[in-house]
Parts: C-alpha cells; structure tokens; sequence
C-alpha cells in the first residue's frame, strides 16, 4: 500500500468524529506549505459583532473584544452554525463564537487574528 493510500486512510480515521476539524484540514488540503497569511481571520467590526452575539444571548448589551472573549484551543464540542461564525466574509478561516456559563469563547485556526476594533 502506497504512502499516500494510508495517509488518506488515516486522515479518514483521525476526521470521523469531528467534523469541524475536517472543515478545516479539506480547506488546506494541497501540496507544499501553508503561509501564514493564509491561517488568517477578522473579527466583525464592533457593532456587527454585538448584533451577531445578541442573537446568542440578549442580555449582553456591550462587549470589548480584547477583555472579554476567551479563546479556545480545542475544537469545541458542539454543534456549530453560521450564528456562530463571527469572522468577515474575506478571512482566510472562520472565527466560531459560542457562550459557555457566561463565558464568551471563541476558536479559530487563524495564527493571526485581527479583532477589528474601532
């Protein structure tokens, strides 16, 4: 059996219990290197992301995103929709956010991360 046959094979195995992360490895799915600039995202800009986090808890009436978001390192556990991505239209990886007892979390493969602040 070829290399490649048990690398696909054992990408298979490694993608059947979350799909998230499959999302994610298909989207870089190609030869060579990743660049950097490619493992980017945006936050939407403040009052679009307060409209957005409305719509998953609407006691929050404001919120800075540097003091009050967490990130997550894991691929969350739950099932994620677009109301919880909270990236612009031409980030390179999603931005998914998600409210966990009070806690604001967010999680994203992005290496760099622009809060979109202002």
């Amino acid at each position: 059996m070829s290399k490649f046959k048990i690398f696909i094979i054992s990408f298979l195995v490694l993608c059947l219990g979350s799909t998230t992360y499959c999302a994610f490895a298909k989207k870089f799915e190609r030869k060579g290197t990743i660049q950097t600039t490619e493992l980017s995202s945006k936050f939407l800009n403040d009052s679009d992301f307060l409209i957005k986090i409305n719509n998953l808890d609407s006691s929050i009436i404001s919120i800075d995103k540097n003091t009050d978001l967490v990130r997550s390192t894991d691929v969350p556990n739950i099932n994620l929709t677009n109301n919880n991505v909270f990236s612009t239209t031409d980030s390179k990886v999603p931005i998914y956010v998600w409210i966990d007892n009070g806690t604001i979390y967010y999680y994203t493969i992005a290496i760099n991360i622009d809060m979109n602040i202002g």
